[in-house]
């Protein structure tokens, strides 16, 4: 009989923001732990937190109330853990010394770019993320978008080996939104093919606070499709930008564009995408930097939007691939796509679900890499 694991996972519920879609890795514990749910070798597993107020039950924000899930305070579990995995709370020296007592581990489960955060927060004098504590882990655990970039980084500071997992995802919050919209606004989510219109409307979902997601490069994009042929595009929202429109390099960069000029496009704040998908939008337009597998990316395939992105992470065919930063590609991308999508709309769809399959915490073959990896760290 192989041995049974009982694993905590670090998750804030005294963060300053309380908003399930304000951090993609709050809602990739979520779906750690489902995957951790189904495991076969996993005897138990809880979400465990600590801070000044204690707290063990989520804020509502969170939108975790209907989800069947276990916390618990750091010192009522630490003595019975035989992993502890650092998701969103910091794992402390002294936490490593209790776990290690007992012939525990702890990992360190990256999901956001820390090594390009880092750098920014230090040379843009930015308060600071997860900072190196001293804590020496057993492993590092990394989703694919940062291999590249993170790999040295997390094995140097955590004293420890990295190993890729796979990305996962679940519709469980965009669900809860779309529902919402439903029942209290008898509003539906996805796209609907539509012949009448000929000019879309298009939006842009980058954060805008790192290099990682900007929307420099959708702007481009945006402005030279517009000059090739303004009628195909009848509005461009530029969300997450609202907060930096007096900024003068932006002001500058996109006050000197025909769709400024022509009131095309108009530059909004922070929703909650499945939300403003389902009000405002026809086609989504993405742009990364070495961090190809975003959670936004997935809200829109969900809903089969047109995506454009260039992601060579994703497999071919899901989505609308462009290259890099070539944002004549990429207006040719969004002209054809703008033309063609809905021709071939129930082919795409196909496409994009069986990719969202694959990344279901449910699905036997992410579940098998990461007991892998469970096993790996009790390998003597």
């Amino acid at each position: 009989m192989s041995r049974k694991y009982k694993i905590g996972i670090t998750f804030n519920l005294e963060a300053k923001v309380t908003d399930i879609w304000a951090n993609g890795a709050n809602q990739n514990v979520i779906f750690l732990y489902d995957l951790f749910k189904h495991s076969q070798i996993v005897e138990d597993v809880v979400l465990v937190s600590w801070g000044p107020e204690k707290r063990t039950t989520p804020p509502a924000g969170f939108m975790l109330d209907e989800l069947d899930l276990k916390f618990a305070y750091v010192e009522d579990v630490i003595d019975d853990l035989d992993v502890l995995i650092e998701g969103t709370l910091v794992i402390e020296k002294a936490y490593r010394e209790r776990i290690k007592a007992h012939g525990g581990k702890i990992v360190c489960y990256k999901m956001g770019n820390d090594y390009v955060m880092d750098m920014e927060y230090f040379l843009f004098d930015k308060p600071a993320g997860r900072t190196f504590n001293g804590t020496v882990f057993d492993a590092n655990w990394y989703i694919p978008q940062h291999a590249n970039t993170c790999v040295s980084y997390l094995s140097i500071m955590n004293r420890c080996p990295s190993y890729e997992v796979p990305a996962i995802w679940n519709s469980t919050f965009c669900d809860i939104v779309i529902k919402r919209l439903k029942e209290k606004h008898n509003l539906t989510f996805g796209y609907q093919p539509n012949s009448v219109e000929k000019g879309k409307r298009i939006a842009s979902f980058e954060p805008n606070i790192s290099v990682l997601k900007s929307c420099f490069t959708p702007v481009l994009i945006y402005e030279q499709a517009y000059r090739t042929d303004p009628s195909k595009i009848k509005h461009i929202y530029l969300c997450n930008s609202y907060e930096k429109r007096n900024n003068p390099t932006f002001f500058n960069f996109i006050g000197h564009t025909d769709i400024v000029r022509d009131n095309v496009m108009t530059v909004e704040g922070r929703y909650q995408m499945p939300d403003f998908l389902t009000r405002y939008v026809d086609v989504v337009m993405s742009h990364q930097w070495e961090n190809g597998l975003n959670y936004s990316y997935n809200d829109a395939l969900y809903g089969g939007y047109p995506f454009i992105h260039n992601s060579k992470l994703l497999p071919k065919g899901v989505g609308y691939y462009y290259e890099d930063f070539d944002a004549f590609d990429g207006a040719k991308v969004l002209l054809d796509v703008i033309e063609n999508h809905d021709k071939n709309h129930e082919a795409y769809v196909k496409r994009a679900n069986e990719y969202l399959d694959s990344l279901q915490p449910t699905n036997p073959m992410n579940i098998y890499l990461y007991e892998k990896e469970l096993k790996r760290l009790f390998d003597e």
